[in-house]
């Protein structure tokens, strides 16, 4: 079963991922509208990380926006043939407008360590990546323990201008989108708050992080090759193909929330 599990997630560009109890994050949810769409009998949650190129993040926010898009086209697609492979269970992925705590939910897959900033921290990408995830009613064996933390060098609580970090732990968002939206913050990106689309943050959590020095670049990852060749089956003329019985008016709602 978990031979089949691989073999589909690979053939839709999905490497980075791993499986936890759904009982672990089941009193941890996020209310929002999609909370209704998981299975009533969950039992695993399947995480995936998809990596960014670091150069997209702090200069060319609509990249990210447009990557999260293809992610998202992949995860349905991904969906399609998990159920078509296991008939009997249910399959719903998870990505912006998600109840899914991600962060917590991908480090208890083992994909990464819980930083003080407040985002999951991979040995391959550092913070630069965001976590989308399938909840299932079929049982998949486990990949992880346990949430693993940072070395906690404090450098993103010292350097957060918003003092939205704290050495407790936590991450409090009404200071971060507060700072973001005010015209103290000079980060060229924040004008997207302002212009109604997603909220972007100042990224000096980003910068000091000592986890995000020594990653390499991710533009030969096989997501980011299937997302931006203008040649792939995600992508045509610039905008996304109609996959899976998605529709192309449905997939252009899809949210871009970060």
């Amino acid at each position: 079963m978990t031979g089949m599990l691989s073999l589909i997630m690979n053939a839709n560009n999905l490497f980075d991922f791993g499986v936890c109890a759904y009982n672990k994050i089941a009193d941890k949810l996020i209310e929002c509208d999609s909370q209704n769409r998981i299975p009533p009998e969950a039992e695993s949650v399947i995480c995936v990380v998809f990596p960014t190129n670091a150069d997209a993040v702090f200069n060319d926010p609509n990249e990210v926006f447009r990557l999260r898009r293809v992610a998202s086209q992949m995860l349905e697609l991904t969906c399609i043939a998990l159920r078509k492979a296991f008939s009997e269970y249910l399959f719903e992925w998870f990505l912006d407008d998600s109840p899914v705590p991600d962060v917590m939910t991908a480090s208890l897959c083992g994909l990464g360590a819980v930083g003080d900033s407040g985002l999951l921290l991979t040995p391959q990408y550092g913070s630069f990546c965001f976590i989308g995830s399938i909840v299932t009613d079929l049982i998949i064996p486990e990949t992880g323990d346990e949430i693993t933390g940072c070395v906690h060098c404090k450098k993103c609580i010292e350097r957060c201008p918003a003092a939205a970090l704290s050495e407790q732990g936590g991450f409090d968002k009404e200071k971060c989108v507060k700072y973001v939206s005010s015209s103290e913050c000079k980060n060229a990106n924040s004008f997207l708050l302002r212009q109604g689309a997603a909220v972007k943050g100042c990224n000096i959590c980003r910068e000091v992080c000592p986890y995000n020095q020594k990653i390499g670049r991710a533009n030969g990852h096989p997501f980011i090759k299937a997302a931006t060749n203008p040649g792939s089956i995600y992508t045509s003329d610039g905008g996304y193909k109609p996959m899976g019985g998605l529709g192309q008016e449905k997939f252009r709602k899809l949210p871009d929330d970060f």
